[in-house]
């Protein structure tokens, strides 16, 4: 028996489908709440994956769960019950966009090179490119095979 019967795990995504969240995410709580069900919400935004791919980098207080590896590993109990709205298949530009407020709000996380200079350049390259594109689908479909 699982202990996820009673807990629905919801992703916290970017963009429109975040702003939806902070609307819909009250009713749905008062609702399964009543119910004796528990929302928890997991992050899964472009933030969100670029701080836990890039963890060593940061403090202690500004390290965060590697949401989208930790529903991964969640769709493959039968019994898990996960909500995941819409998120962005993240472009070149939203990915560079999204590292410089990340450091201009203090997170010491390196720079994307698209077209590295050293081995060490080219490493954080490769980390950055498994957030590009579309690569929460993949992982969270992975139940649904």
């Amino acid at each position: 028996m699982t202990t996820h019967n009673n807990t629905i795990y919801y992703t916290l995504t970017d963009e429109a489908p975040s702003l939806a969240t902070c609307s819909l995410l009250p009713i749905v709580r008062a609702f399964t709440n009543a119910a004796g069900i528990n929302v928890k919400i997991t992050d899964i935004s472009l933030a969100g994956r670029i701080l836990s791919a890039f963890g060593e980098y940061l403090k202690d207080e500004q390290q965060v769960q590697d949401g989208l590896k930790f529903l991964g590993e969640l769709t493959q109990d039968s019994n898990a019950n996960i909500v995941k709205l819409p998120n962005i298949s993240a472009s070149v530009p939203q990915l560079i966009a999204c590292i410089t407020e990340l450091q201009e709000q203090g997170y010491a996380i390196p720079d994307f090179n698209q077209v590295p200079n050293n081995d060490e350049e080219a490493a954080i390259t490769a980390r950055y490119s498994k957030i590009l594109g579309s690569a929460v689908n993949p992982v969270l479909r992975e139940g649904n095979s």
